[in-house]
C-alpha cells in the first residue's frame, strides 16, 4: 500500500530528488562559507542588545535553532539523506548562534532593572523558586548552555578530551526540556493556567523521543518500505542523470 501510494507520487519524488540534489551540492560547494556567515551571524545578534523589543523574538529564533540541532541528528540517522547528513557539520556553529540568540535573551531581561524589579527582585533573596515556573525554566535553560557554549572549541575539545566532552555535551538534552518548558508555559503559576503549555511542550519532547528510538532501531514497518522505495528509487534516479 505505502509503495503503491509512493509511485503514484513518482513526479513529484523526482522534483524531490533534483531540489535535494541542487541543494547538496551548493552546501557542499560553500561549506566553509556557510560555517563562517553563522558564526557572523551569530557575533552580529548581540546587537540584540540594544533592540530590547525584539528580546522575546530572540528567545523564540534560539529556541528554534536548538530544536533543529536535536531534531537533526535521529532525522539524519532514519532517512540517511545526503544534505541531512552533510548538515551535521554545522551543528557547532548552530549551537554558537543558539548561545549567542539565548544571551540576548536571558540577559536582556535579567538586566533589565524595570523586568527584575517585577518577576525577580521580590522573590531573590526570600523564596527564590516562588518565581513563575516559566522564568526559572529560562533561567535554568540558559544556565546550562553556557557550559556548552564556553566548551564549542577545539580548545576544549582537546583539554577535555573526546569521552568527557561527549559527556559534557549532553546537557543539551537537559536544555532542551528546560528551553521547551520555559517556551511554552504562559502567564501565571497555577496549573490550570499551563495547562496548553505543558501539553504543547510534552508533544514536542515526546515527538524528540520518538524519533530518537526510531533512529536506533526503525519498527514501524510502513516508514522502513517507505525509506527502502524512496533509496532505491534515489538510486535509479541517479544512474539516468
Amino acid at each position: 500500500m505505502v509503495t503503491a501510494l509512493l509511485k503514484s507520487l513518482d513526479p513529484i519524488a523526482i522534483f524531490c530528488f533534483r531540489l535535494h540534489d541542487f541543494a547538496s551540492d551548493i552546501f557542499a560547494k560553500h561549506l566553509f562559507l556557510i560555517k563562517r556567515s553563522l558564526l557572523i551571524v551569530a557575533h552580529l545578534s548581540l546587537f540584540g542588545f540594544l533592540l530590547p523589543d525584539l528580546r522575546t523574538d530572540f528567545g523564540q529564533m534560539a529556541a528554534n535553532v536548538l530544536i533543529f540541532i536535536l531534531f537533526l541528528s535521529p532525522l539524519s540517522r532514519i532517512f540517511r539523506m545526503r544534505l541531512l547528513l552533510q548538515m551535521m557539520s554545522i551543528r557547532r556553529e548552530l549551537g554558537i548562534l543558539m548561545a549567542y540568540m539565548a544571551t540576548v535573551h536571558g540577559l536582556g531581561y535579567l538586566l533589565d532593572p524595570a523586568w527584575f524589579a517585577i518577576y525577580v527582585g521580590p522573590y531573590w533573596r526570600t523564596d527564590f523558586f516562588a518565581i513563575e515556573p516559566r522564568f526559572l525554566f529560562g533561567m535554568l535553560a540558559y544556565a546550562l548552555t553556557l557550559p556548552l557554549f564556553l566548551t564549542s572549541n577545539n580548545l576544549a575539545m582537546r583539554f577535555l578530551g573526546g569521552a568527557k566532552w561527549k559527556l559534557l555535551h549532553r546537557i543539551v538534552y537537559a536544555v532542551f526540556v528546560a528551553a521547551i518548558f520555559h517556551r511554552f508555559l504562559i502567564r501565571g503559576v497555577r496549573v490550570s493556567d499551563n495547562i496548553s503549555g505543558l501539553i504543547q511542550a510534552i508533544l514536542l519532547i515526546a515527538a524528540y523521543a520518538f524519533a530518537k528510538l526510531l533512529a536506533w532501531k526503525n519498527f514501524l514497518p510502513p516508514l522502513r518500505e517507505a525509506i527502502a522505495y524512496i533509496a532505491g528509487r534515489y538510486r535509479r534516479f541517479e544512474i539516468h542523470i
